[in-house]
């Protein structure tokens, strides 16, 4: 895909090992126009046979389910920490509105989750309040679920200033290398 702001606008950097093998990649931001679906109620992405293996999130025939609400009390929560011993959240399923998966691509799981209007202004500020607009590079992100880390990135300028553009739609691609993660962290977010 294009690297642009209305497509996909960049990573939230390099993902280091947390502890399992398969956490290689980088999480997309995107305004969710590269993901056709999302924030509606039409299919998910069907190009290059993307899907999941089992059919719930969509099959390896390129057939995507649309987007389903997200469980507000699921037990998923994005902190943000800093060298300055800041550690605080950043978001959590509370602050997620849409979740779409899992689909592959490039030998990666993805997940899609799009930010509630009111997750958005609260992301933004919550990344102001920390400092991580000024220095970047200086935090990272560590994603949870049920209190076992399942994704770490590091921030960059690039990503940082795409996720306080006043474009960007508050659309987030976490992808996983393997596929059992990337269900759970669906099957945990998805309202069902």
């Amino acid at each position: 895909m294009d690297i642009s702001r209305r497509g996909i606008l960049g990573g939230l950097g390099a993902a280091c090992a947390v502890g399992a093998v398969g956490f290689a990649g980088a999480t997309t931001v995107s305004d969710g126009e590269s993901v056709p679906g999302l924030l509606g109620d039409g299919p998910g992405p069907t190009d290059g046979g993307a899907g999941s293996t089992d059919g719930a999130g969509g099959g390896t025939d390129g057939s995507g389910t649309g987007s389903v609400a997200v469980d507000p009390d699921a037990p998923f929560v994005a902190r943000l920490t800093g060298d300055d011993d800041t550690d605080r959240r950043l978001f959590d399923a509370s602050d997620l509105d849409r979740v779409e998966g899992v689909f592959t691509e490039n030998d990666e799981y993805l997940v899609y989750a799009a930010l509630s209007d009111a997750g958005i202004e609260s992301f933004r500020s919550r990344l102001e309040d920390a400092g991580a607009t000024d220095d970047p590079a200086a935090f990272v992100v560590s994603m949870t679920l049920d209190g076992t880390e399942v994704r770490r990135v590091e921030l960059d300028r690039e990503t940082v200033d795409a996720l306080t553009d006043s474009e960007w739609g508050g659309v987030l691609t976490f992808p996983f290398g393997e596929e059992s993660v990337a269900r759970s962290v669906y099957d945990r977010l998805a309202d069902n």
